[in-house]
């Protein structure tokens, strides 16, 4: 009998701790979301208001940008346009976003219902996206983005 409680005792202190690491576990991807998709909202507010210095900030230097139209871009040429005045963004609203974490790697897809101008050209309302993230010095920065027309 002795042996028996001592053997429930230590399963059941095995699963308290297998299930409180699942929770850990479970609360840092939610942080992680949390964390990626308010960078995703930085990153629009941003754009909005041609807010070099911010995208600067969350942009890795070797960004690459995929537009709708299949042109590709890198960090540097999307600061330009926008300083240039060539890229306007009256608005931006994100929906539907997804986080999925590759250990210091994630990937952000959602929709975005987008008003403004490039080079006095409409552009297309209504896009689905993917963002690349890495984590570098404890920083998430996005390294790719891909966006298509809906």
């Amino acid at each position: 009998m002795k042996n028996a409680c001592t053997v429930l005792l230590l399963t059941l202190a095995f699963l308290v701790s297998a299930w409180a690491q699942k929770s850990a576990r479970g609360q840092a991807t939610e942080t992680t979301a949390q964390v990626l998709k308010g960078l995703e909202e930085r990153w629009v507010t941003a754009l909005v208001k041609s807010d070099t210095a911010t995208l600067d900030s969350v942009l890795s230097d070797t960004y690459v940008d995929t537009d709708e139209h299949g042109q590709r871009n890198d960090k540097q040429g999307l600061l330009s346009v926008l300083k240039s005045g060539d890229l306007k963004f009256e608005s931006i609203k994100l929906s539907d976003m997804q986080v999925h974490r590759y250990g210091d790697a994630a990937v952000v897809t959602g929709s975005a219902v987008q008003v403004g101008s490039f080079k006095g050209q409409p552009l297309i309302p209504k896009i689905v996206f993917t963002d690349t993230f890495v984590k570098q010095n404890e920083k998430w920065k996005a390294v790719a983005s891909h966006r298509s027309s809906t």
